[in-house]
């Protein structure tokens, strides 16, 4: 009976997560069709309506200037109803008998909403739970030794005078063969851990190979016993000798020597064994990977920047997101991200209510996230996203003549059913 009722308790904190992650979704949404109103009101459009949701109708109320303010059934999105959005009108309120500029800036206002919820967000975020920086993990014996003024636990505040937000920003920003690197270093003083700026010169990026194992015939247990060796482990030494060239694990092989003392890392923790030579390439499957970098392993941790420092990343933060969601998309467009990397629908609503469980903190911090991505997204100029009507205003205002509404419609029809159909197959991908 108490395992049943345990089940049913866990059950219903699942229940709870999902529908507070529709909750999380239509707020944002909320945010996005308020932009739209907001500068529609404005600018003086005549709206219909205003729903959250989308469907049969649950609740709706028609205010004395005729907009209809309404809540429907399906939690997957919402609009901003203006009278002769599809069609001409002669209404000089009707969406289209505006002036070309008043509709553009009304279809960025959703987007640019977003946004600015983001960063509004994203302050409160950083204020009150900090900001997750890169720091430095460990710094490897065969970087080179100018990289050894890094130190673990270091946060890479600025590379060449460029601030780092995340790992994505840091690989971006090693393009020279040398640089400059700003950390915040932790330092004691009167007891208390506090972060002091420190300029690193003569930072070099180098050419490195790590040997991950990528395959494991058996069970190896460390020399201290507390842990067994596993796929995806990096074979850092063998016999106290590095490895960070093509061909040092071959090399290295040839010792005479039966029983070899492996190190490995897991990028954050150092383990021995003592493997038999004859396993390691009988049993045990390494794979070289090259890769260019400082020769170090980075982690991320939270750190409180005071309020003013806050202000001046967090628009910088927002803006890094959203070109991360451009080049994630660029990804899929060259083959470089697959398509089982990212999600739709289905899989935004289970990473949503995962996160909810963690704390309320990770919730705003996802918000932010998902905001910025509502925001680049919705501005693509993608059939039936706000992105492709404004390519048609913009010809019409460059043309002086609008492209056939019958052939908009189409377009963005058509566009609409492929999105719907991509989000289902993205997500089929998943299960």
């Amino acid at each position: 009976m108490l395992n049943l009722i345990c089940d049913f308790v866990s059950s219903m904190k699942t229940v709870g997560y999902v529908l507070l992650a529709f909750v999380v979704l239509m707020f944002m949404v909320l945010i996005h069709e308020t932009g739209h109103y907001t500068a529609g009101k404005i600018l003086g459009f005549q709206i219909n309506e205003f729903s959250i949701g989308m469907g049969p109708k649950l609740f709706s109320k028609k205010k004395k200037n005729g907009e209809v303010f309404s809540l429907r059934l399906l939690p997957l999105g919402g609009f901003c109803a203006f009278e002769g959005e599809n069609e001409d009108n002669k209404n000089s309120k009707a969406f289209n008998s505006q002036k070309p500029w008043k509709r553009l800036i009304v279809l960025f206002s959703g987007a640019f909403f977003n946004f600015v919820s983001a960063v509004l967000i994203a302050i409160i975020v950083f204020s009150a739970y900090g900001e997750t920086v890169v720091s430095v993990r460990n710094v490897y014996e065969y970087a080179p030794s100018a990289n050894q003024q890094l130190q673990q636990d270091d946060i890479i505040y600025r590379v060449n005078g460029r601030r780092v937000y995340f790992l994505d920003s840091l690989s971006r920003y090693l393009k020279d063969d040398e640089m400059t690197v700003t950390v915040l270093r932790p330092t004691q003083q009167n007891g208390q851990t506090v972060y002091v700026e420190t300029e690193l010169e003569h930072i070099e990026k180098g050419e490195f190979c790590t040997v991950a194992i990528t395959k494991l015939d058996g069970s190896y247990k460390s020399v201290t016993g507390d842990r067994s060796l596993q796929v995806n482990d990096n074979i850092y030494k063998i016999n106290g000798n590095t490895l960070s060239k093509r061909g040092d694990l071959n090399r290295l092989l040839m010792s005479d020597s039966d029983t070899l003392l492996v190190t490995v890392t897991d990028g954050a923790d150092f383990y021995d064994y003592y493997i038999d030579k004859i396993d390691i390439s009988t049993k045990i499957i390494a794979t070289e990977q090259s890769y260019t970098g400082l020769g170090m392993s980075v982690s991320y941790l939270k750190h409180k920047f005071d309020f003013g420092e806050v202000l001046i990343r967090v628009v910088p933060y927002c803006f890094e997101v959203g070109m991360l969601v451009l080049r994630t998309l660029g990804g899929l467009l060259t083959g470089v991200v697959g398509v089982e990397e990212v999600g739709g629908p289905i899989t935004t609503i289970s990473m949503t209510s995962q996160i909810i469980s963690t704390g309320f903190g990770n919730v705003l911090m996802l918000i932010v996230l998902i905001s910025v991505n509502l925001a680049v997204f919705n501005l693509l100029p993608v059939p039936a996203l706000d992105g492709c009507q404004m390519v048609f205003v913009l010809i019409e205002w460059i043309v002086g003549k609008p492209i056939n509404r019958k052939v908009q419609s189409y377009i963005n029809g058509i566009g609409l059913i492929v999105l719907i159909i991509l989000m289902i197959v993205v997500d089929l991908l998943k299960l």
